[in-house]
Formats: C-alpha cells, sequence, structure tokens
C-alpha cells in the first residue's frame, strides 16, 4: 500500500483528508500538524510521497519542500494549498515540487484528484529508481562477464603456445577467441537511437 505523509496545520482538514484518501483510495495516510513534526517523520519512517500545505507557521510548504529536497531529492512532493497565487505555483514548481493543487471547492473531485496525482508520482517514482537499478546492475554484469572473458582469452592464449603442433587444437582455440571477442562486442554500450 503506497504510505503517504500530509503535513497541514488545519487539524480538520488533515483529519478528513487522512479518512478521504484511507477509505476511499486506499492509500495508507499518516498526518503531522507542522513542518517540524513533519521533518521528525520523515527522518525515521518511510514514505512513498509527501502532502503539504504551504501556509503554515512554523515554516511554509517551501521551505519543508527545500527541507526535503536537500535529504531526499527523489521522493514525490505534492503542495495542497489554499493559496492560488501564481508566484506561489511557480516558486513551488521552481523548488522541486512534483504537483501542485488548490483546495477548495467540492472536496469529492478535489480529493480524487489529489489521489490520482499521489498515485502516478509514486508510480513514476518507482519507475525510475527501477531503471537506474537495473541499469547499475546491467553495468555490474557487463562488467563481471568481460572479467571471465579476459580470463579465458588468457587461458586459451596459454594453451595455443603449449600446443603449437596441433592444428585441431589451434583451430579449437582460434573458435574460442572468435566468439570471446563477439561477446565482449555485444557488451560494449550501444548508442541511443532517437527516432525523429
Amino acid at each position: 500500500m503506497t504510505r503517504v505523509l500530509y503535513i497541514d496545520d488545519e487539524k480538520t482538514l488533515l483529519t478528513l483528508t487522512q479518512i478521504y484518501l484511507k477509505e476511499e483510495a486506499n492509500l495508507d495516510v499518516e498526518i503531522a500538524d507542522s513542518a517540524d513534526e513533519g521533518l521528525t517523520r520523515l527522518r525515521s519512517e518511510q514514505f512513498d510521497a509527501i502532502i503539504s500545505d504551504y501556509d503554515m507557521p512554523d515554516m511554509d510548504g517551501i521551505e519543508l519542500l527545500k527541507c526535503v529536497r536537500s535529504e531526499n531529492p527523489s521522493i514525490p512532493f505534492i503542495i495542497f494549498t489554499g493559496k492560488g497565487r501564481e508566484e506561489v505555483v511557480i516558486e513551488a514548481l521552481n523548488n522541486g515540487a512534483d504537483f501542485y493543487l488548490q483546495k477548495g471547492g467540492d472536496p469529492k473531485p478535489l480529493f480524487t484528484e489529489l489521489a490520482h496525482a499521489v498515485r502516478h508520482l509514486v508510480r513514476r517514482n518507482k519507475a525510475e529508481d527501477s531503471a537506474i537499478q537495473n541499469e547499475k546492475n546491467w553495468t555490474l554484469t557487463r562488467s563481471a562477464i568481460a572479467s571471465y572473458i579476459a580470463d579465458i582469452e588468457s587461458s586459451t592464449k596459454a594453451l595455443r603456445d603449449l600446443h603449437t603442433d596441433h592444428p585441431a587444437t589451434q583451430d579449437q582455440i582460434r573458435k574460442i577467441l572468435d566468439r570471446t571477442n563477439r561477446i565482449l562486442g555485444e557488451l560494449e554500450p550501444k548508442p541511443h537511437i532517437t527516432e525523429k
């Protein structure tokens, strides 16, 4: 289940949002009623996404966002606020917010959009993490295989030097060396081709 930390100083809205996202969107929502409490929980617990108000007394949502980004640059961060000023939106996005949603209006479509944004951002984040891990794994695998092939080549060359008078042996050694060179060629990173 997706685990979300929602930070807001409006306790009624905290509870209402938590209930809706748990009951209707099947999200595991934990709450914090201040930025400081939110940061404390983020440092001691695992979350898949953060939802934060902008206008809070101890630290605004942008300052909270900057603190979070300095410690966890990839966790999805949503600003969910009653402040609809354009400069707040721009500042939030420029500082690494993944989504911005203004409070107000009919709660059901508002919470539905919020739940959709959380799910989408968490899926995207997990896919990016998976792609990075797969690339790391492939790099390690490619390096290990290249090392094994270098050992095979070395052993094959040593055999060739030992058995210079047997043409059939020399032919098999040439085949082994040729195949190891082909494998090494396949392991070389290929440039990405982009379609026009």
